[in-house]
């Protein structure tokens, strides 16, 4: 095992906030670290000192290729604390009165002096020479047994000299008596060590497959709010890769956002900790996986199980623990409470499969099969499981985790790398309160980025952050400097239940910048008691645009529905941004035609779209662990060429989104206003036909704002100097962005 030198790399950075967040301090533990080979690459990291709260606690991990290059398996990695509990341990420690030539004797023989005899091939006689002296190092001072106190030299006794005759030819020897003996002791003592707890806050299984470009990245972001209390101070960060060759890099950025949490952590204790072989159910639960009595502390109102769990191994097994779908228990004082099914049923939809891609070609290929509660790529998921109603404050509770039985059979031993632990709280902070946990559409993160860039309906996550159920909360949102938006939600959630919430269209996706905004507002018609986590943004990119005839050109591969029938695994659809139904693909079958190639076209109404391609055998029209061949899919304008491209590797689907023409609808282009000439070369000319403006703006086709046109009250016309634009769509914006008028510059 590897253990790298501890260095601390600590980079605090704080961050002046808005009036809906609170001050940030980001803090780097591990910078660009490369794993290369299995073993522990630790870091220290000196966190906030623990006088401030924090709402939210993140972990940023971002994994790349090392130097060497990445490794092309799946290794598990995992992110651990190591916890200095504040106990003190010790061991019992041996060490001797004295070391001769660094080596521990019961008994050291000595004499006054000692020769050794040598033939001396030039006198042909024999001579002798003084032995070499004995170093012995003595450590007298019982109070400091590891100490040297001084050192002597002896010479050696208790061995032969050989005796030669007159040709130099050995005839007998003499043994070396010792003139006196020193008997060697030992010093009895206790070492004394901080007690170290290990904590596992995040887990990441590296992906799998070749053509990995060396400068690759994906960010797992993790929410770690309810390790806060380990997480200050001068803290030692482990970062664990379990695999034997090259390997991968890690970033680990710990982001703390000041402020009050939902409820404060009373007790952080590990129930199950460590990587467990599965002979069979008997063995794994009387012997790995057994109950743990845990004390409910006086002030303790509320706990919570976390569960962390993953399978592996599967050389030449039937039915091992990676590709065995089971379900887990939870059982509190012997009672069955929580059924949790360990299982990742998405790995068909991996976002590193295949959409990253090496921009200088290539991409990520990596297993898409299902696996127990990992993707190769991505984390592995934490459960959740609320016991509040089975504790009693001041009382003893007992917890047992049991996995579902099966049978294996092969030559590697199935396993399962579980992290459980259980966390005890005060009670809710807040009783009336929502909280904006995430934007998932539109969003740059890599996460998110198999359904992004997006054009359609914006998706969102609340999460309850109160006591009390939460019904209903005013959602505001759209794009900064653009038009606003509201939503009225309503639902039931329970204390820290979460939803995702899909917004109505926005009208435009134009403002001053590229970042959509979302903001709550009262709960259950109410004041929130704790409105500082309840505004979000994300950056976004637009979505390209297409021209109004698409052609689709499909080359289906072998694998089909049944054989009956020989219907392609395969088919596409386009959908219009409020989901519904635009075209979709014939029946394609195979044999049907030439190469089973079709090809379609679809002529488009300014708008957005989604253009999915789904595959019933999640494998693609290209996979190269079966027998289907390989299909491709493409774009093409009408007349012209392929602009688009899908690789063919792509496991469940492809969601492409794009718009054809402006998205603009027509009642949000102004008809009070007339621009000329169309197209303009040096200026154009604004006639306020109806209406009265106060003020105005141009923007290029990316929404942005590149001039104001101001104090235009009571004017019927004015001129504006376009020559230093470049060339190519503008458009003239009332200042809400609800109504735009478009001109070119040629």
């Amino acid at each position: 095992m590897i253990n790298k030198t501890l260095t601390i790399i600590t980079i605090i950075i704080l961050t002046s906030t808005d009036l809906f967040s609170s001050d940030t301090i980001t803090i780097r533990s591990h910078d660009h670290v490369d794993m290369t080979w299995y073993g522990n690459y630790d870091k220290v990291a000196v966190f906030p000192e623990g006088s401030e709260t924090y709402r939210k606690i993140y972990l940023h991990y971002t994994m790349g290729c090392p130097s060497s290059g990445c490794a092309p398996y799946d290794y598990t990695t995992k992110i651990e604390v190591l916890h200095k509990t504040g106990d003190i341990d010790s061991t019992l420690q041996q060490t001797p009165y004295f070391t001769v030539n660094g080596n521990t004797l019961d008994t050291l023989y000595i004499t006054d002096t000692s020769y050794i005899y040598f033939w001396d091939t030039l006198s042909n006689s024999t001579d002798s020479m003084l032995s070499t002296q004995l170093q012995v190092i003595n450590f007298s001072d019982s109070l400091n047994p590891t100490v040297p106190t001084d050192t002597s030299y002896y010479y050696p006794s208790r061995y032969y000299n050989f005796l030669f005759d007159s040709t130099g030819v050995i005839y007998d020897s003499i043994y070396v008596q010792p003139t006196n003996m020193i008997l060697n002791g030992i010093h009895s003592w206790y070492s004394y060590f901080d007690v170290i707890e290990k904590y596992e806050i995040a887990r990441v299984i590296t992906p799998y497959g070749g053509n990995i470009p060396s400068n690759y990245a994906f960010k797992h972001i993790f929410d770690i709010t309810d390790f806060a209390s380990i997480l200050k101070d001068s803290v030692k960060i482990r970062a664990h890769y379990s695999g034997w060759g090259n390997g991968w890099s890690a970033t680990l950025d710990f982001e703390f956002i000041k402020g009050v949490p939902p409820r404060n952590v009373n007790s952080l204790q590990n129930i199950y900790s460590g990587s467990y072989s599965y002979l069979n159910s008997s063995d794994f639960e009387n012997n790995k996986l057994t109950p743990k009595t845990f004390w409910i502390k006086p002030n303790t109102e509320q706990a919570m199980v976390k569960m962390t769990t993953t399978g592996h191994g599967f050389d030449n097994n039937i039915n091992a623990a990676e590709f065995k779908p089971i379900d887990y228990f939870v059982n509190i004082n012997g009672n069955l409470t929580h059924t949790q099914f360990n299982w990742n049923e998405n790995c068909g939809e991996n976002p590193i499969y295949p959409y990253y891609e090496n921009p200088n070609g290539g991409y990520i290929h990596t297993w898409i099969l299902d696996r127990a509660n990992w993707c190769p790529g991505l984390r592995a998921k934490s459960f959740d499981h609320e016991i509040t109603q089975f504790i009693v404050p001041s009382d003893s509770l007992e917890i047992n985790v049991d996995f579902q039985s099966y049978t294996w059979s092969g030559s590697q031993t199935p396993s399962y790398i579980v992290e459980c632990q259980l966390f005890q709280y005060q009670g809710s902070n807040f009783n009336n309160s929502v909280e904006i946990t995430d934007i998932i559409k539109p969003s740059k993160k890599d996460e998110y980025s198999r359904f992004n860039p997006t054009c359609g309906k914006p998706l969102i996550e609340i999460r309850n952050y109160g006591s009390s159920t939460l019904n209903n909360a005013e959602i505001i949102y759209g794009i900064k400097g653009g038009a606003t938006h509201t939503f009225n939600w309503s639902g039931s959630l329970d204390f820290l239940e979460s939803e995702q919430v899909e917004l109505p269209l926005l009208d435009n996706w134009y403002g001053t910048k590229d970042v959509f905004y979302v903001q709550l507002k009262n709960p259950n018609g109410q004041a929130d008691d704790y409105d500082a986590n309840n505004y979000m943004e994300s950056s976004f990119d637009h979505v390209p645009q297409y021209q109004n005839k698409i052609a689709v050109w499909t080359q289906i591969n072998n694998g089909v529905i049944n054989s009956w029938t020989n219907e392609s695994e395969t088919s596409w659809e386009f959908f219009k941004d409020d989901g519904s139904l635009f075209a979709a693909s014939q029946q394609m079958f195979l044999g049907a035609v030439p190469q089973n190639q079709y090809r379609d076209t679809i002529e488009f109404e300014s708008g957005c779209y989604t253009f999915k391609v789904s595959d019933i055998g999640e494998n693609g029209l290209d996979y190269g662990y079966n027998n289907d061949g390989v299909g491709s899919i493409k774009l093409r304008n009408v007349p012209g060429t392929t602009f688009k491209d899908f690789h063919p590797d792509f496991g469940s689907n492809i969601i492409h989104n794009f718009r054809v023409g402006s998205i603009l609808s027509n009642d949000q282009i102004i008809e009070q206003l007339i621009i000329y000439p169309i197209p303009a070369t040096n200026e154009i000319i604004i006639e306020f036909a109806l209406g009265n403006f106060v003020a105005l703006e141009i923007l290029d086709n990316t929404g942005r704002v590149i001039r104001e046109i101001n104090s235009i009250t009571n004017k019927s016309q004015i001129k504006i100097d376009i020559s230093n634009f470049s060339k190519g769509v503008y458009f003239v914006a009332s200042k809400d962005k609800k109504m735009f008028k478009k001109f070119i510059k040629q």
